[in-house]
């Protein structure tokens, strides 16, 4: 009954059941969860970490326990108590990858990433073949520009479940950082193969080909993005990018007014119609968008 009150979000209701429950069960250690519950959604997150820790002393299944505590300290931007509490929770249960994630997510948030990749590290030797594991060290060395490594930890991760969307995405996001554009594309195209196709993943195809110096494919690509999503201004603005390069103002135009309907204050937008204007001999038109740049706070004339 005092989880159901809790579901209905009636605090008080559960709190008066709960007193009357802990009269008859004073060391039961549900009661202390409970409490702890309570104080939680009140935002007394510490009475809430004392309620846990007294349930963690009365309780034989401590990883339930560890994993609120760890959530608690979570509230409270207590990254390196949460961390311990998730450690243990994955001590008892090498599989239990939400405990996995909240770790990391703890490294990530006090930027402790060669940290990350040490304990991440560890956690492989015991658990090897954890798809998830070789997906977090990846991002890891991402962050520390160590491509060639986050390389290997995203191929291990795809080789272990080749339907791992989020390996081949971050997999094709590193051979970018590479220079390898074509083994990128084959691998954002296998990102579309699993999953519905997003804007996304069709953007990074295109600046693929277009670093590839193949536009027609490029422009085909952010075609495809701006249907999919016809409120993403990057499509649009990338498509009057590749038409100003190409000396056809007209479509240029046409594409960057796109872009500037969807995001009206953005200096860069403006920059560029300014150039477009100019080249169609429209000075007035030239004038008023050097003029928003100038509103933006933005004089250096920035190409998109």
């Amino acid at each position: 009954m005092v989880e159901m009150h809790l579901t209905e979000h009636e605090v008080d209701k559960a709190e008066k059941l709960l007193k009357k429950v802990a009269i008859i069960a004073p060391d039961n250690e549900e009661v202390f969860i409970q409490k702890a519950t309570i104080n939680s959604k009140r935002g007394l997150h510490k009475v809430a970490i004392k309620d846990l820790e007294q349930a963690l002393d009365l309780t034989e299944d401590k990883v339930d326990v560890w994993s609120l505590l760890g959530m608690e300290y979570l509230y409270l931007d207590d990254f390196t108590n949460a961390r311990k509490n998730f450690a243990n929770c994955i001590e008892v249960d090498y599989e239990d990858y939400s405990a996995l994630y909240n770790i990391v997510y703890c490294f990530d948030m006090q930027e402790e990433h060669e940290e990350a990749a040490t304990y991440l590290k560890s956690y492989i030797e015991i658990n090897p073949y954890c798809e998830v594991a070789w997906h977090q060290l990846g991002r890891q060395y991402f962050v520390l520009n160590n491509f060639e490594e986050a390389l290997k930890a995203f191929e291990y991760a795809v080789l272990i479940d080749e339907s791992f969307l989020g390996g081949y995405l971050e997999k094709a996001k590193t051979l970018e950082q590479l220079g390898n554009y074509q083994d990128a594309i084959d691998n954002y195209l296998i990102t579309l193969e699993l999953d519905d196709p997003t804007a996304y993943a069709y953007i990074r195809v295109g600046e693929c080909y277009q670093k590839l110096e193949n536009l027609e494919a490029a422009i085909s690509y952010y075609k495809n993005a701006v249907h999919e999503d016809p409120l993403l201004d990057k499509g649009w603005g990338l498509l009057a990018n590749i038409y100003f390069d190409l000396e056809n103002y007209q479509k240029a135009s046409y594409y960057l007014s796109k872009a500037l309907k969807i995001d009206q204050d953005n200096a860069v937008y403006w920059s560029r119609y300014a150039e477009i204007k100019l080249k169609l001999s429209f000075l007035e038109e030239a004038v008023s968008g050097y003029n928003n740049c100038l509103r933006l706070g933005d004089n250096s004339l920035k190409f998109i």
